[in-house]
């Protein structure tokens, strides 16, 4: 197993590096993803290599995202993004989202039995060729602790001259450690994560040194 950025090999101290390790990246290319899938431990080449891979030396997980989702027959500007925690469960979600027009806000509250949860309704399109993507940042705290999982989405979403921006709250009821997260669409009638769709998961360490 690799030693942790966090260890000089030299002398086996703990250092203070950068608080933000790069795990894993991934951009659609080709044709579209029906869902992407991050997993502790593994690599962007799908192998298992454990070492700065491994989730359970970090305390959060940050999830930058530049998504649009596409569907041939989808007839609608917007489409909701799913997420699954750990393959999916029996955990309840709670959902508190507070979205924004420029002229109008609203919130709305949802919750669901079967372990997902939605973390935005960002651009889509019926057509490849429309250039508009949605910007989010979603952080996943405290993903190793044995209380039950807090996660944060910020969204900004331009749907071609009109869009929101949203926050969303979201309980994970499940004390179990957070080890792969599956990114799909929740809407029906879409193929996938459109062409240009990116990616790139980090782990937060926590302060090694006092």
């Amino acid at each position: 197993m690799a030693d942790p950025a966090y260890i000089d090999p030299a002398t086996g101290v703990l250092t203070d590096g950068e608080a933000w390790v790069a795990l894993n990246s991934f951009t659609v290319v080709g044709s579209a993803d029906a869902s992407i899938t991050f997993t502790s431990g593994y690599n962007d080449a799908a192998a298992d290599v454990g070492g700065v891979q491994a989730w359970d030396q970090y305390m959060d997980l940050v999830l930058i995202c530049y998504t649009q989702l596409y569907g041939a027959s989808y007839g609608s500007d917007n489409a909701s993004c799913g997420c699954k925690i750990n393959g999916g469960s029996t955990a309840s979600t709670s959902n508190q989202t507070f979205v924004g027009n420029g002229t109008a806000a609203s919130a709305n509250l949802e919750t669901f039995t079967d372990g997902r949860f939605r973390w935005n309704d960002c651009a889509a399109d019926g057509s490849t060729a429309t250039e508009v993507f949605s910007a989010s940042i979603v952080q996943f705290f405290d993903i190793n602790s044995g209380k039950y999982k807090s996660v944060f989405a910020q969204n900004a979403n331009d749907y071609d001259g009109a869009g929101t921006s949203n926050i969303r709250a979201i309980t994970w009821m499940e004390q179990a450690p957070i080890s792969s997260l599956d990114l799909y669409s929740w809407s029906g009638s879409i193929d996938g994560w459109s062409i240009g769709t990116r990616f790139d998961l980090f782990g937060v360490l926590p302060r090694m040194v006092v």
